[in-house]
């Protein structure tokens, strides 16, 4: 799968694309079923799969003040993307330049002029173009004057709802993260880099790693069970992960914790990912220190129990 920046090399790569355009937060498992049709069109034709997203979303341009924080980093996104087949995905750098172009231009200068497209993918939702003018139906009848082949995959629905960026959203930040999980193609992860935290996990005889500088949406405070990735190592460890405070210590302030069964060694400074698979319990103030630990205790055996990794996992 390529990677590309830009539309200037697309022509000079492919001769023909089948495209679907999108911001594809998440990678859900409607985003799978748009994506996989696309390769199954192009695999028919010939031709190139490509998929076409931003860089950053258009809510970061549109809303400067308060972006809204997405459910997948650029890294995350492109490790959802790798395996569905794709032959490119372009990265376009969104500014206002491009939220300016009107939903013809979108079509006749991007889609037709630059990726040579003969078929587009959509799902019903799709808006395009300045103000989001654009929808399905135009695309449709601007398909149709040009030969182009457009097809609309039904939305993906689960518990009677379609499946959305903005649900999944929704649910994480509730701290309902094993019902996103069933949405997503992947269970939902953030990424960050290990801190200096105030090491006090250590004397409690769980010494956690504590994250920063991550820059997705977080679950709801709460005590999770998970997996910890280390890149480095090509290990997974179970993770029981704290999102919040610690009020039995007086600390109020937001942290994210993670302790990580069975593992030995030093993360200051490595980028790990921790992956949320169930919500064990809110944060809790407690009484004494013993009360706390045995609280501990009970929630890395739930974790053990959920992530069925008794020992750690080596990849």
């Amino acid at each position: 799968m390529i990677i590309l920046e830009g539309l200037e090399s697309v022509s000079s790569i492919f001769e023909a694309t089948v495209v679907t355009v999108g911001n594809f937060d998440g990678v859900h498992l409607g985003h799978v079923r748009l994506l996989r049709r696309t390769v199954e069109l192009a695999r028919q034709w010939g031709i190139a799969a490509v998929a076409f997203t931003f860089d950053p979303h258009p809510a970061a341009i549109l809303q400067p003040q308060n972006p809204p924080l997405p459910l997948t980093d650029r890294e995350r996104k492109l490790d959802l993307l790798r395996p569905l087949g794709l032959d490119a995905v372009i990265l376009y750098p969104t500014d206002y330049e491009f939220l300016s172009l009107t939903w013809r231009d979108f079509l006749e200068e991007l889609l037709l002029g630059k990726l040579r497209v003969r078929g587009v993918v959509e799902g019903p939702d799709f808006r395009f173009g300045r103000n989001r003018e654009g929808d399905w139906h135009l695309l449709q009848t601007w398909a149709k004057e040009r030969g182009i082949y457009a097809e609309l995959v039904p939305a993906v629905v689960v518990e009677g709802q379609p499946i959305s960026s903005s649900r999944i959203r929704a649910l994480i930040a509730a701290g309902d993260v094993s019902t996103a999980n069933r949405l997503l193609s992947e269970p939902f992860r953030i990424r960050g880099r290990v801190v200096v935290g105030a090491k006090r996990g250590r004397t409690l005889g769980y010494p956690t790693a504590n994250l920063a500088d991550v820059k997705t949406i977080l679950p709801a405070q709460g005590i999770y069970a998970g997996r910890a990735y280390l890149a480095e190592q090509a290990a997974v460890y179970p993770a029981a992960i704290s999102i919040g405070p610690n009020p039995t210590f007086e600390e109020m302030g937001l942290k994210i914790e993670a302790y990580l069964l069975d593992f030995e060694g030093d993360l200051y400074g490595k980028i790990i990912e921790l992956e949320f698979l169930a919500r064990l319990r809110d944060v809790q103030r407690f009484d004494n220190v013993q009360t706390l630990i045995e609280q501990m205790h009970r929630d890395v055996i739930a974790t053990r129990e959920i992530t069925g990794c008794p020992l750690p996992i080596r990849s």
